[in-house]
Parts: structure tokens; C-alpha cells; sequence
């Protein structure tokens, strides 16, 4: 039988999850309506940031009375200070997918100055760390928070082609300087999915082995 403070943490931990949730459907879906001119879904997805920020306001609330009523100790309390953060991190994702779904509202339907490749896969991408930073929570995996880390690295380099192919296209024509810039803004978006999702990644190491990996300079 669960004692009140583990039942206070499986609650915790179900709503964390949720949220993880809500922020991969927010990306995958912002990504999707770009790709198919969906304005109404790009719509959906930034009256549903509503929804999405009220349960972060939930989990934090959460969180900070069961530090205060709890007091927890050693594994515990790391998991509760791990979830404050991490839970900033997924309303700032969905924020950034509400940004994606904003800029598909922007273009409303003109047709796409080049077809979508590296975009949607860098939305695979991205959905893919939030995944594996959440199963490495699940099962203590330190190793698996590791490699999203590294997984960020290629979203970085999508995003940087990405630029440097919509600037050749500004320089082509006027004409693609509105739709390339929102192209820009979309990838940049993503790129910073990734930077939030690395966060979650670290924060997840320091939950389970008390190590604070960020700021560390990378091996050669």
C-alpha cells in the first residue's frame, strides 16, 4: 500500500507526464498543420496553450506543497526540484508550437515556396528527445538522458541549412522574403524545442544521480 507522500508523487508524476504529452501532440501537430496549409488546426493549437498553461500552474502548485508539507529528503526532493524546471520547459515547448501553428496563420494557405523536408524532420526529431527524456525518468536511465543531449546537435545543423537555403531564396526573389522569413521562424522554434528538451534531459540526470551536468564543456 502507497504511503500520502508516494501517492503525493505518483500524482505529481502522472500530471508531468501528461504535460509531456500535450507539449509532443503541440509540436507534432503545429508541424503538420504547416505542412498541410491546416489553418484551422493551427488555430486549435493556439487556443489549446490555454489549457496547456493552466496545467503548469497546477504542477507547480503541486510541487511547491509538497516541498512545504512533505519536506523531502535525498531522491525525493530531487525528483520534486527536477519537475518544477522540466515543467517550465514543457509549457515553453508548447508555447513554441503555438509560435509554428501562429506562422502557418501568417502564410493562411499560399502555397509553400519550397516542399517541407528538413522542417518536419526536425519536428521528429524533437518529438523523439521529449519521448526518450521521459522514458529515461521512467526508468532511472542516465544514459538514455545522455543521448538526447547528442540528439540535439542535429537539430541544430537542420536549423543552421535551413537558414542558409530560405536566405538564398530572399535573395532570389522579394517575393519569398515574407514566407521564408516565417520558414526561418518555424525552424528557429523547433531549435529551441530542442534547447528546451536538452534542459529536461539534464534536469533528468541530476534526478537520478544528483549529478548537474549543465554548463559542462563537451568531450572532444
Amino acid at each position: 500500500m502507497l504511503t500520502h507522500l508516494e501517492m503525493d508523487l505518483e500524482q505529481i508524476k502522472i500530471k508531468i507526464f501528461r504535460m509531456a504529452d500535450y507539449a509532443m501532440e503541440a509540436v507534432t501537430s503545429s508541424v503538420s498543420a504547416l505542412k498541410n496549409s491546416d489553418t484551422v488546426l493551427a488555430e486549435f493549437i493556439v487556443k489549446n496553450d490555454e489549457e496547456i498553461n493552466r496545467l503548469e500552474i497546477e504542477i507547480d502548485d503541486e510541487c511547491i506543497k509538497f516541498l512545504v508539507t512533505r519536506q523531502p529528503a535525498a531522491s525525493d526532493l530531487r525528483f520534486i526540484l527536477a519537475m518544477l524546471k522540466i515543467n517550465t520547459d514543457l509549457e515553453r515547448i508548447a508555447d513554441l508550437a503555438s509560435n509554428i501553428a501562429k506562422e502557418t496563420i501568417r502564410i493562411n494557405g499560399a502555397p509553400l515556396i519550397k516542399p517541407l523536408i528538413d522542417i518536419p524532420r526536425m519536428s521528429e526529431i524533437a518529438v523523439k528527445m521529449i519521448n526518450t527524456a521521459f522514458i529515461s525518468i521512467t526508468e532511472k536511465n542516465v544514459e538514455k538522458a545522455k543521448s538526447v543531449i547528442e540528439m540535439d546537435r542535429e537539430i541544430d545543423e537542420l536549423n543552421t541549412q535551413i537558414y542558409r537555403e530560405l536566405f538564398t531564396y530572399m535573395g532570389e526573389s522579394s517575393k519569398n522574403i515574407s514566407q521564408s522569413l516565417s520558414l526561418i521562424n518555424v525552424a528557429k522554434s523547433l531549435e529551441r524545442v530542442g534547447d528546451h528538451t536538452k534542459n529536461i534531459a539534464e534536469r533528468a540526470v541530476y534526478y537520478i544521480q544528483g549529478e548537474e551536468i549543465r554548463h559542462q564543456k563537451p568531450k572532444v
